[in-house]
């Protein structure tokens, strides 16, 4: 015989089926189990959800068993996965593939051949068993069914979720292809909504009695009106197991205590066991109360089940819950670092989620510090139960300390008063003091009065410090801190020690691009410039000549004990080279320098360390042929020249080496007065004249106008007689020394020798007869 059982998800038909399945000695079967089992394992074996395919070869491969009431697919138990979130999310859309009901069908179709059944079932009574004896349809409002599945606590759906869940599972259910959710005709309909378990079984065993009369059903009703005190036996019972429902949270007393095992009366037929790990170490007495979860109300063996770590979790999560609608505090345990954050243990197995920016104030840069701390943590989010969604903030709660301190601090101290505190962290410009969850600024400028390069020379991190208030600012929640201000300030009595003019010993102390600060006494810092260190050395970065600590010796040139700055000068304690100088290298004298530095114009040359002069390229000869000075000049090459000019003010020296000798065109002018006669040979001809080399260097040119030797010839034709290599005879006419040019003329020769002539004539030297007429002196 079959009793066939059909309505929507929530209504109650497995607890009711099972109950009248035992009252009648039936076996009791879920279909619903099949397509959750299938569900499950679509799940555990990542098979995408729409690829109907591989999901109905799944189907086919699943071996599928009933042992004691329990399901087993593959040999493995799976009776607790049945239930699980996410197979209640997915179990509706693999149930409407159509292979996959058939599948199903088949299997219970089996079954039923050979066993009486109480089977219930989304289309149990109208595809798998139409022709069942007796056919039920259980239906009830969909708020009530998922406020049953809420209570359960099977599910970690919050109520609003599974309410959604329901409809949603109603719609895929009714419109399905095949074994849509339909009333069979046939089947008594029955709204569970406001009846309880008994009624709805008494409603049950009434209507199978009128359809099949068996014996056992008039034993039970028998028994029902042998009941003295209630309608009858079967509805007392029910009533009895209504009230009690399971994951309902229950106190029962210890009334016996094994080496493993605690246990509970709670009122029921029979008592619940704990297994003594449950306890955390503290083993309880006899008589001691006790608060449980219902898990089972009948196991494999018919005992009653129950758990007290779900009561705790239970306890834990009311006081959650209360803690998260008040706004308190709850205490937990930081237990492991995760991605993004910390686990943190509340007790009762809530783990609660911590994101790693509210563990602290200050950024986390190592989470494996925070491991074990215990504290206080503030509810941000909570939602679930069975898998606690919880997340906490340590943040927050830091961060409200940290202000009442902060603000009991601004109202209980003043400037001037002395605080302790902790060193927390250093900035380029000073550190951080922890005040208490708060912090204040200790300034590099106020750890000493002196020059502070590095704050950890003056305080180490972790350091409990004593400090003095020198500033309070409770609107912009500032308070700046002092070492130095324990001491008096060296200033004040600086300028009774010291005069300009006076040589110091010091002690360099920071070394920076434009100076070197040089302390003075404690406290107490110049400044010498960069241009102050040397007189002659040019220093590109005080580096070149000290190393912080090297002691030195410094003039104070002036100082502003009202801005506190001192100016020094180091060179000012040493001999200046230039004072002397020109006693030193007289202008003209010989001397053999090595070449520094080469540029456009010419090269340096030290003179003696630090010293150099500059040699000009124009200084190198006496003509105007300027050579390339890369051409001439080598760096580290040595060359000999002159001193040709210093001036001490300018601090500059010229160099020459042109000078080593006489000028060529001085010597010229002065061994070739005008008019005197000299040979040379024609080097080049231009349109203009011929040039003429005259020996060292020297060329003087001849213009055609002066080649002609008689008026008979013209310019051209005396040009043109003249050649290349040519030796000529010309009169020095003009000599440039400035411009090194020398101009010549051939005719002016000429006419020397014949203004000769006459002159010998004149004075009687002829050697003729003494004839000489008018045209031969016009001639």
């Amino acid at each position: 015989m079959v009793v066939a059982i059909d309505g929507p998800a929530g209504v109650g038909k497995s607890s009711i089926a099972e109950m009248i399945a035992k009252e009648l000695n039936y076996f009791h079967l879920n279909s619903g189990n099949f397509y959750r089992a299938i569900t499950f394992k679509v799940i555990e074996e990542s098979i995408d959800p729409d690829d109907d395919v591989k999901i109905i070869a799944l189907a086919k491969s699943l071996k599928v068993e009933i042992k004691n009431e329990n399901f087993f697919v593959n040999n493995v138990n799976i009776d607790d996965e049945l239930h699980s979130s996410d197979v209640d999310k997915l179990v509706g859309k693999i149930s409407s593939i159509v292979e996959i009901r058939n599948i199903v069908n088949n299997m219970i179709r089996k079954i039923g051949d050979t066993l009486d059944l109480v089977i219930e079932g989304r289309d149990i009574t109208t595809v798998v068993f139409p022709d069942a004896e007796a056919k039920f349809y259980f239906d009830a409002d969909a708020k009530v069914r998922a406020k049953r599945r809420f209570d359960q606590g099977l599910s970690d759906l919050s109520l609003e979720e599974i309410t959604q869940s329901i409809l949603e599972r109603d719609e895929i259910d009714r419109n399905k292809g095949v074994g849509s959710l339909k009333i069979s005709n046939s089947a008594e309909y029955i709204d569970t909504t406001y009846l309880t378990i008994g009624g709805v079984c008494a409603k049950v065993f009434t209507k199978i009695n009128e359809l099949i009369g068996t014996g056992r059903i008039e034993q039970v009703m028998t028994e029902m009106d042998a009941k003295a005190d209630q309608t009858n036996l079967q509805e007392e019972y029910l009533k009895a197991l209504d009230t009690m429902e399971e994951g309902q949270l229950v106190d029962g007393q210890v009334i016996h205590i094994d080496s493993d095992h605690v246990f509970i009366d709670v009122g029921y037929k029979s008592e619940g066991r704990i297994p003594l790990n449950e306890f955390a170490g503290k083993t309880p007495e006899l008589g001691d109360i006790v608060s449980v979860v219902i898990v089972k109300k009948e196991g494999r063996h018919g005992e009653l089940v129950v758990s007290k770590k779900k009561a705790d979790l239970k306890v834990v999560w009311k006081e959650l819950k209360n803690a998260f609608n008040d706004g308190t505090p709850v205490k937990g345990t930081i237990v492991k670092s995760i991605k993004g954050g910390f686990e943190v243990d509340l007790g009762g197995d809530v783990i609660a989620f911590m994101p790693i920016s509210k563990a602290d104030i200050v950024k986390v840069d190592k989470p494996e510090k925070y491991i074990g701390i215990e504290s206080d943590f503030s509810l941000e989010k909570l939602y679930g139960e069975k898998k606690a969604n919880v997340v906490v903030s340590r943040r927050k709660l830091l961060e409200e300390r940290m202000e009442a301190n902060r603000k009991e601090f601004f109202e209980t101290k003043k400037e001037g008063d002395i605080v302790k505190g902790k060193v927390k962290s250093f900035t380029s410009f000073g550190a951080f003091i922890d005040l208490g969850g708060f912090d204040g600024l200790l300034h590099i400028n106020d750890m000493s009065w002196g020059h502070v390069s590095r704050p950890k020379d003056f305080v180490k991190k972790n350091d409990e410090v004593e400090l003095k208030i020198i500033r309070l600012d409770e609107a912009e929640k500032r308070i700046n801190l002092s070492l130095k201000h324990f001491t008096e300030d060296p200033w004040v009595t600086f300028q009774d020690k010291f005069h300009p003019g006076d040589v110091i010993s010091g002690k360099v102390t920071k070394l920076t691009d434009f100076g070197a600060f040089i302390e003075i006494v404690p406290g107490v810092e110049g400044l010498a410039h960069i241009s102050e260190l040397s007189w002659v050395k040019r220093v590109k970065h005080p580096k070149e000549l000290f190393s912080i600590g090297d002691p030195v010796d410094a003039m104070i040139l002036d100082f502003d004990v009202e801005e506190g700055r001192i100016s020094l000068g180091v060179k000012h304690v040493l001999p200046n080279p230039w004072d002397d100088i020109i006693d030193r290298y007289p202008c003209g004298e010989k001397h053999e320098l090595e070449v520094k530095k080469v540029t456009n114009a010419g090269a340096f040359l030290e003179v003696e360390e630090g010293i150099d002069g500059f040699l000009h390229v124009e200084d190198l000869t006496w003509d105007n042929k300027t050579p390339k000075p890369s051409a001439v000049f080598t760096v580290g090459e040595k060359m000999e020249c002159c001193i040709v000019g210093i001036d001490a003010d300018s601090r500059r020296i010229r160099l020459g080496v042109k000078q080593l000798h006489n000028n060529p065109w001085e010597d010229f002018a002065n061994n070739h007065p005008i008019g005197s006669i000299i040979e040379g040979e024609v080097t080049n001809k231009a349109e203009f004249g011929v040039f003429v080399s005259l020996g060292n260097n020297i060329e003087g040119l001849i213009h055609k106008s002066n080649l002609a030797t008689s008026k008979e010839v013209s310019y051209e034709d005396a040009l043109e007689a003249v050649n290349k290599g040519d030796k000529l005879k010309a009169a020095v006419t003009d000599v440039n020394i400035f411009k090194q040019k020398v101009s010549l003329s051939v005719r002016e020769v000429t006419m020397h020798e014949e203004r000769k002539e006459i002159s010998k004539y004149l004075d009687g030297e002829t050697q003729d007869d003494g004839t000489y007429t008018l045209g031969d002196l016009l001639k």
